[in-house]
């Protein structure tokens, strides 16, 4: 009897329990009764999936936007012709004064048995006139293109270079062959193999091809390079690479033009000077790196132009990177793979390979590990930064350079110091130019890439 109504009072309990849960649950609604069953049922199967089923996908990426890219100002430079001949006669200059340097005579004296500044009849003529052809077969090519492109049509123009070129070669050729068989018959071997050096460099670097003797830009590509501002990340990553081998076409154009001024007009004089004549050694050597220092940044401001090197930055932002992420620190879920056909936004987290990679750039197209289009994104992301570094160097040397004509007392060293000097103004000019406006454009064009990625 006690058990009955033991069990009787849990039954009337039970029943009173649950009628007081009802009649709550319709005076009082909650959050869950709210919440329709379709999203409770499609939240439980994302968060649980069952056993030997595939990984959740995560959603879809977003299209990342093209780069915005500021309109570059229109920077005027140099015609050819005018800074073929101003570097030609800086060049020549240089080479003026080092023989200067090697031959001056005391002709202050009083008793001084020679009346003129320089003891001419010490230098070989024949290795002068070597020195000059070397050093203006450029300038020569570019008037005497100029004046057949005023004078001829212009189909007949374009038919008629290559036979100029190959002109102008032959006729150098022989210049060259006639002065060096006059040098072989009054010094030895070993000087006649000091000015076959840059001919053999050139072989190296260039092989047979005649353009690059005589041109600077145009045997590169004939035409300027563009940036096509492509959305197709194959597109991109092809302008890239081609930009990329313009550029270091260019830069070997430089270094090899600088080495040839600097080696005929600043270092084939010293090689050729009588055993027994007393020069500053230290002086003709510096005034050889001078003239290094100064025809290499004359020939980059004048290659690689500041068009060229906005061309190159936009092309580095439609590229972007990739940044290797480590094992062990990240335990993110990673099921994209990388493909070639999609352009990344900034932060994905993609598969290549063994490795996890984070993309960090804004637009990214290029392959993760390609160590070449890395290197492309990260200096041309911001070309101040290269442009600082001829800056900063020409700065110091021109400081340097005042600073020994304010201490040289010889008055040869003065008149070659200054000679440099008033060339260099002209470089520090556009170098200086250059850097502040690309700084000011790159520097808001940087803000505002943040302000868009904060959004």
């Amino acid at each position: 009897m006690i058990m009955a109504g033991g069990n009787r009072k849990s039954r009337n309990a039970r029943h009173q329990s649950h009628s007081s849960s009802q009649s709550s649950s319709t005076k009082s609604p909650t959050l869950a009764s709210n919440v329709p069953p379709s999203f409770t049922e499609t939240s439980s199967q994302a968060r649980y999936a069952p056993l030997g089923a595939s990984v959740p996908s995560l959603p879809a990426l977003e299209q990342p936007l093209a780069p915005k890219h500021f309109p570059f100002p229109s920077i005027p430079q140099d015609d050819e012709i005018m800074f073929e001949a101003l570097h030609w006669f800086f060049i020549v200059g240089c080479a003026g004064f080092q023989f200067l340097h090697l031959y001056r005579s005391v002709w202050w004296l009083p008793h001084s048995f020679n009346k003129q500044a320089v003891n001419f009849y010490l230098i070989d003529k024949d290795l002068v006139m070597f020195i000059l052809v070397i050093l203006s077969r450029r300038l020569i090519y570019v008037v005497g293109r100029r004046i057949m492109e005023m004078v001829m049509p212009e189909k007949v123009y374009i038919k008629m270079c290559p036979y100029y070129r190959l002109f102008l070669f032959g006729v150098l050729s022989v210049t060259l062959f006639v002065c060096g068989l006059h040098i072989m018959h009054r010094h030895q071997i070993e000087k006649i193999l000091y000015l076959c050096y840059p001919i053999c460099l050139y072989l190296i670097l260039f092989g047979f091809q005649i353009h690059p003797a005589f041109e600077l830009v145009q045997w590169i590509s004939p035409l300027s390079p563009l940036h096509a501002c492509s959305t197709n990340p194959k597109d991109i990553r092809k302008e890239a690479e081609q930009l990329i081998e313009n550029f270091n076409n260019r830069i070997k154009v430089v270094l090899f033009s600088a080495n040839v001024n600097a080696y005929y007009a600043g270092f084939i004089p010293l090689c050729f000077a009588q055993s027994a004549l007393f020069y500053d050694v230290f002086w003709a050597a510096q005034y050889v790196v001078f003239i290094f220092e100064s025809s290499f940044l004359s020939l980059s401001d004048h290659v690689l132009s500041l068009r060229f090197y906005d061309i190159l930055h936009r092309s580095a932002l439609h590229v972007g990177t990739w940044e290797k992420v480590e094992s062990g620190k990240s335990m993110l879920l990673v099921n994209s793979s990388w493909k070639e056909d999609v352009l990344w936004p900034r932060g994905t987290l993609v598969r290549h390979g063994k490795d996890v990679w984070r993309a960090t750039g804004d637009c990214n197209s290029c392959e993760p590990g390609n160590v070449g289009l890395s290197k492309f994104y990260c200096i041309f992301k911001n070309p101040t930064l290269i442009i600082a570094v001829p800056f900063i160097v020409h700065m110091c040397t021109v400081l340097y350079q005042l600073y020994l004509v304010v201490n040289r007392l010889y008055w040869y060293k003065i008149f070659s110091l200054v000679f440099v000097l008033f060339y260099n103004y002209c470089i520090a000019y556009k170098i200086t130019r250059g850097y502040f406006v690309c700084s000011g454009i790159y520097l808001v064009e940087e803000e505002m890439h943040k302000k868009n990625n904060m959004r």
